[in-house]
């Protein structure tokens, strides 16, 4: 007796799973069947032992070829493909059957996508919270970790990771790859995905949230007290940059797209995580601004280059940049190169040979510039104070100009 959608309801609605589901639509159209997850590639069979060996072992065309088969879709998204233990050319079970359970593994995904993302934005939610500072109540942060099973003990620092095109970097190329696809948002996802598996993996009681332009990692650890406390942090650094460095150059070498990851510092408590994203976040200015070339970063490895981040943040240091670089940026067709020439004399520590070399100029032509500058800001040779602001401007400018 044919059995109606009405029947599964209990299945959908209860603690039933995806096998019993299956048990369920096997006995509905009177033939053995195998489910394939598109995202996964796992195999459920509900079949003789020759039909599921085939299924576990023959590449998906093949059995596409071999066997009636049918695509299943939420919203849009295939899921996965519903195989009957039944050669292709002969006739299929009766439509209405086939249609109702379809409509069966629509609504099981279906309601298992919506689960998962509700569970993800509530993630995401309670990261950004953190992060930002939007918490003021540690209990308020262990009642909300309890709902992900979470335990936020011991001292913790965030990891940011993002992409070479975060924030609009190289917006020419952004705009093409929007005009030409998403093919650029695949690559990014995909990079992520790979990143945060291997974090994962290496930390699984890490707290993670995905957001459009970046991957937000909060990693703890219990810290003794004694003199042992230097030696455990300094393993557990040693693990996450060789994790991230590894992970780095997978997804570079995968996506073709570059990933920059930095650390902020170790806080004792997770409601000063914002702490540590803010130094995680003007360490990835360092990095996107070529100061730094390395690809990973520990906020406290920088040296000096923290202070000109933290200036680069701050809209005082900003207007001293501008007042600083105002002559040079008002020679409309040349300031940015002119700029880009003192700050290439200035990281070649003054050797006008190797600063020549590395612009791709003539010696002499590098000289004429830099009298040209000199002339510009009407800048003496012995005017130790100003070439320090010019300096300490440069400087700033880079970071902003790269962020």
């Amino acid at each position: 007796m044919r059995r109606s959608l009405s029947d599964f309801v209990p299945l959908l609605l209860g603690d039933g799973g995806l096998p019993e589901i299956l048990d369920e639509i096997r006995a509905e159209l009177s033939v053995g069947i195998a489910w394939r997850e598109l995202d996964t590639g796992n195999v459920v069979c509900r079949g003789d032992p020759v039909f599921e060996e085939r299924m576990l072992s023959f590449p998906l065309r093949e059995i596409v070829r071999i066997y009636i088969s049918y695509e299943v879709d939420v919203s849009g998204n295939v899921v996965g493909r519903l195989v009957l233990d039944r050669p292709k050319g002969l006739s299929g079970p009766p439509r209405e059957r086939l249609e109702d359970s379809l409509s069966v593994l629509r609504l099981f995904y279906g309601q298992r996508l919506a689960e998962s993302r509700l569970k993800t934005r509530y993630r995401n939610e309670f990261v950004q919270d953190l992060i930002y500072g939007r918490v003021y109540h540690e209990e308020e942060i262990r009642n909300r970790a309890r709902a992900f099973h979470w335990k936020l003990e011991g001292d913790g620092v965030v990891c940011l990771v993002v992409s070479s095109e975060w924030e609009g970097a190289d917006k020419e190329g952004a705009n093409r790859e929007k005009a030409n696809g998403s093919a650029s948002d695949e690559a990014l996802l995909n990079g992520f995905n790979l990143i945060q598996s291997r974090v994962l993996a290496f930390f699984p009681k890490s707290i993670y949230a995905r957001l459009p332009d970046s991957l937000i990692v909060l990693l703890s650890l219990q810290l003794p007290e004694d003199r042992g406390r230097e030696a455990r942090l300094r393993d557990f650094r040693g693990t996450l940059r060789e994790v991230l460095e590894s992970a780095l150059h997978d997804a570079r070498e995968r996506c073709g797209m570059r990933f920059f990851a930095s650390a902020g510092g170790w806080r004792s408590r997770p409601i000063l995580a914002h702490q540590s994203y803010q130094e995680a976040r003007q360490a990835q200015m360092i990095l996107r601004s070529g100061i730094s070339h390395q690809d990973f970063v520990f906020w406290e490895q920088l040296g000096g280059s923290r202070m000109i981040a933290i200036l680069a943040d701050m809209e005082p240091a900003r207007e001293f940049c501008r007042e600083t670089l105002a002559p040079l940026l008002q020679e409309a067709r040349d300031g940015e190169e002119l700029i880009h020439t003192l700050l290439c004399v200035e990281e070649c520590g003054g050797d006008l040979g190797r600063a020549a070399k590395t612009l791709s100029l003539h010696y002499n032509t590098l000289r004429y510039r830099l009298r040209r500058i000199h002339e510009i800001l009407d800048l003496a040779a012995h005017d130790g104070e100003r070439r320090f602001n010019l300096s300490l401007a440069l400087r700033i400018h880079r970071v902003m100009s790269r962020n």
